[in-house]
Order: C-alpha cells, then structure tokens, then sequence
C-alpha cells in the first residue's frame, strides 16, 4: 500500500517550520494539494496534539501527525516531510522531530492498515538519519521502499 501512495509529490525535504504546528500544516497541505484531504483535516491533526498531548511521536525525532476522519478524506494518503531545523511538539523522550509522516486514510480500518505497514520503518535504528539525508523526493521513497 505504502508503495502505492507515497509519491513524490508527497513529500518535502528541508521544509522550515516555527514550531509543531506549523510543520503539521507543512504535512497537511501535502495531502491537500494531492486531492487526498481537505483543510479541516490538517486542523484534526493539530487539534489532536493539542487535545492529547504529543502522542504521534513515535520514535527519537519522528513524529507520524494523523486525525481521525470526518468526511474529510477523500482517499488515503502518506506524506513525508523532513525538517531543516528540527521542532518541539513536547514529547518527554523522543523531541525534537525531524521527520514527520503525515497519514490520511477515510476510514478507521484502512487508517490502522497504514500504521501497520509503517511500523516497520520504525525497526530502522537510523531512518531519521537516513530520511533527513536524502537530497530529493526519488532518494526518500527509495529509501523507504528499501525498508519495506
């Protein structure tokens, strides 16, 4: 599925961002642009950080920014945003984020299939580093790929 969503269009590398929620937008307006979701989804996902706290990091230096839908997902998607200075979202063990995969899926079931399949990046003790050394959108989705 993973394959099949994320492309390079979907992802922003050395994106600037002041704080949290300005790099949750920089990951929601990706999947807006694609035609994936609409605006009041990027506001779902910073209104649940702000709701339950900064449980979407995941890991040191990755956050996975995500909402529940509302009608308004269109279709699911994955985005991939990597940081040129990394960002806050107030996690006790894994700040500052320096990757952020946002997700979008139109219902629960295919939005759990999403997560599953990303988990497996997460085994990877270096993707950060090695997402954040890509130079190009081809460089993350072949590293991804290779990780799958």
């Amino acid at each position: 599925m993973l394959k099949d969503l994320l492309t390079t269009d979907l992802v922003s590398i050395g994106a600037h961002a002041e704080d949290w929620r300005e790099a949750v937008r920089v990951a929601g307006g990706l999947l807006e642009r694609a035609g994936k979701c609409d605006s009041s989804y990027t506001d779902a996902m910073i209104a649940s950080v702000e709701k339950f706290g900064p449980y979407m990091v995941l890991e040191e230096g990755i956050a996975m920014p995500h909402a529940q839908s509302d009608g308004n997902v269109s279709e699911p998607g994955i985005c991939v945003v990597t940081l040129a200075e990394p960002v806050k979202f107030g996690h006790e063990e894994f700040d500052p984020v320096r990757v952020l995969i946002g997700i979008c899926a139109p219902d629960p079931k295919a939005h759990l299939a999403a997560l599953s399949e990303l988990s497996v990046i997460f085994e990877c003790e270096d993707v950060v580093d090695r997402l954040c050394a890509c130079k190009s959108a081809e460089e993350v989705l072949a590293t991804i790929e290779a990780l799958l």
